[in-house]
């Protein structure tokens, strides 16, 4: 989960390798304008989990976006964006 907040209306998108994530029987992907909650829930992982997952958040002012490298170890991890050492955050303006 991500705290995000800005001018609204917010943009949020889930990237895994640079796919566009959807929910689907194993992910859910969910956002609260409410909240400002970005989360994504991966239900059962395996290796084809692993790589890049990029967070990224636009409305009319530019996008940001925060990203993080997940190995699966076992069959269940966690999308850890709280560790800042592992993640960088890039910004982009149109």
């Amino acid at each position: 989960m991500i705290k995000v907040s800005g001018p609204k209306p917010l943009t949020v998108s889930w990237f895994n390798n640079d796919v566009k994530m959807k929910s689907s029987k194993n992910r859910k992907v969910a956002f609260s304008s409410t909240s400002g909650e970005a989360k994504l829930m991966v239900m059962e992982s395996d290796a084809e989990d692993m790589g890049e997952y990029r967070l990224e958040v636009s409305n009319e002012f530019g996008k940001v976006s925060q990203t993080c490298n997940v190995t699966v170890v076992s069959k269940y991890f966690s999308l850890a964006y709280h560790h800042h050492h592992h993640c960088r955050r890039r910004r982009r303006r149109h």
